[in-house]
This record gives C-alpha cells, sequence and structure tokens, in this order.
C-alpha cells in the first residue's frame, strides 16, 4: 500500500497495522498481528474497507427476526437505528456516553451488513434477465449495484445522527436537528434549539452546533458556516488518525473535533490533548442549558 506522507490515510494505515512507531522508519515486516487494535471492529473495518478489503461481519441469529420484522425489505435507517439499541437495551446513554455511542453503532453495522447480505444474495439468485434481444439485463444490474453502494454510503452518517439524537433525548438535552439557519444553512444539531438561535435576546455563549460526519475528508469545511452566531462550533466523527495538518487547520477556525473516547488513541499524544470525547461534549450541552 502507498499512501502520501503525512496524509490521514498514511495515518490510518500506520496505526491499523501497529507502523507508528518502527525501528526503522519507512520499512518494517509484521509476521503476526498482535496488538488490540488489529481486531476488526467499527475503526478499523473503515479503514480496510476505504482501501478497498472487504470484511465480512454477520450476526446470523437475528436474520430471521429482521426479515420478519422489515418484511424482507430495507426499512428506514431511523427504524433499523432503534431496532439495533433494541438489541442492546442494557446500555444506559447516561453512564458513558463513549463506549454507548460505539457500542450501538457498531451492531447496527454488523446487523445491516447481514441483512444486506441476505438480501443481495437473493436478488442476485434471481438474475436480470432482460428481453429476447439483450438476454441479460446490463442497466438493472448497473442500477442495483449503484444502490446498494449509495446506501451504504449514506446510511452510516445517519445511523450516527439517529444514535446521537436518542442518546441527547437519554440525557434531557434540549436541541433542534436540522435547523435552519443563516443563508438556509442546516446545521445537524442546534442546542438548546432554533427558537433559541433566532432569538436576539439569547445569549450567543450558551448556543452550541454540533456538525456530524461518519468521515471528515474536506467535507469538514462545511461546517464553519452552518451558524454564524455561534464562533467556536463543534464537529462529531467516526474517522480516525486525521492528519495533524487538517487538525490544526481545524484549531485555527475555531472548529472543536469530537469522537468516541475509544477513537482517541489512533491520533498522536499532541492531537489528544486537544480532542473531545463525546461525554465532554454531553456535559458542556447541558451545562450550557442550565441542567
Amino acid at each position: 500500500m502507498i499512501a502520501e506522507n503525512g496524509s490521514s490515510v498514511s495515518r490510518q494505515i500506520e496505526w491499523l497495522f501497529g507502523f507508528v512507531d518502527l525501528a526503522h522508519p519507512g520499512f518494517s515486516v509484521k509476521s503476526e498481528l498482535e496488538t488490540e487494535q488489529d481486531r476488526i471492529e467499527f475503526a478499523s473495518r473503515f479503514i480496510l474497507e476505504n482501501i478497498g478489503i472487504v470484511v465480512e461481519t454477520t450476526a446470523e441469529t437475528y436474520l430471521d427476526t429482521m426479515l420478519e420484522k422489515f418484511g424482507g425489505v430495507f426499512p428506514k435507517t431511523r427504524d433499523f437505528s432503534a431496532y439495533a439499541r433494541l438489541t442492546l437495551n442494557d446500555l444506559d446513554p447516561r453512564e458513558d456516553q463513549d463506549a454507548v455511542l460505539m457500542a450501538w453503532m457498531e451492531r447496527e453495522e454488523i446487523l445491516f451488513r447481514t441483512l444486506e447480505r441476505y438480501l443481495i444474495a437473493d436478488r442476485l439468485s434471481k438474475g436480470f434477465s432482460g428481453e429476447a434481444q439483450a438476454p441479460v439485463d446490463v442497466d438493472g444490474f448497473l442500477s442495483f449495484s449503484l444502490s446498494v453502494q449509495n446506501r451504504r454510503k449514506s446510511r452510516v452518517g445517519l445511523a450516527l445522527e439517529n444514535h446521537l439524537e436518542h442518546m441527547f433525548i437519554g440525557c434531557g438535552i434540549q436541541y433542534t436537528r436540522t435547523a435552519v439557519t443563516e443563508n438556509k444553512a442546516k446545521p445537524d444539531f442546534l442546542f438548546p434549539g432554533s427558537a433559541a438561535y433566532h432569538n436576539p435576546d439569547f445569549d450567543p455563549l450558551r448556543l452550541t452546533m454540533l456538525g456530524v460526519k461518519s468521515t471528515c475528508k474536506d467535507r469538514w469545511r462545511q461546517v464553519l458556516a452552518e451558524a454564524d452566531k455561534i464562533a467556536n462550533k463543534h464537529l462529531l466523527t467516526l474517522e480516525t488518525a486525521i492528519s495533524t495538518n487538517q487538525t490544526d487547520e481545524m484549531a485555527a477556525k475555531r472548529l472543536q473535533l469530537v469522537l468516541p473516547r475509544g477513537l482517541h488513541n489512533t491520533y498522536t499524544p499532541q492531537q489528544q490533548a486537544w480532542l473531545m470525547d463525546v461525554t465532554s461534549f454531553t456535559a458542556l450541552v447541558r451545562e450550557r442549558q442550565g441542567n
């Protein structure tokens, strides 16, 4: 694998394969995987799939229940997120927001792949027959393949927002989801809500906005223009090992990066000192709304 030196991708690969501290920088050989990060969990799987390695993780014990519950089709993302949380009903978001959020995301990802694998296999078994002149419906197959890819791309971000919304409700936090601010911008979450934001008498220092992006890449700059009244903005992501150049620019733009605590160790020690975890963010919002 070849990656640009110092880029987020190179940092992610180094973390995933344990090549952060090399005895001989630039070259290393590993005969086996032995560290905690080698487990194929949410963050690891995310990196592997970004570099073209598909990791199959399923939970077949839930398949029959999902097929019966959802009628053999993909449900709305909000409904699927709720079902994923239901399978982990012993988790209390008031106790450890970082661990709970990652557990919900991990469970939904595994359940989604389980249902997706079955439904794709079922569709492929039926074939893509076309007209007599064209025995294979190429356009139908391409359309189906594209729908699978689009669903995968859009679902993770929506799932993350769904679980965060449920967490905010459980923690008694007031918010508005996709409120409209200046220039018709729509921040993912606005605290304590749209009415307070548009109230000229409400103290701007008690306002908070949170952008949510499962992966940042260069899209994080979109958050900067989503709530003009809030100088210091927050962005929650699940992306591991973002380059120091990117995080330095975020800090300079007064954008605070928020990640579940378990992902902090993919960043450098200097970056970790600046990062905020989910528990700290919810505590900040509750303090500003007087809870």
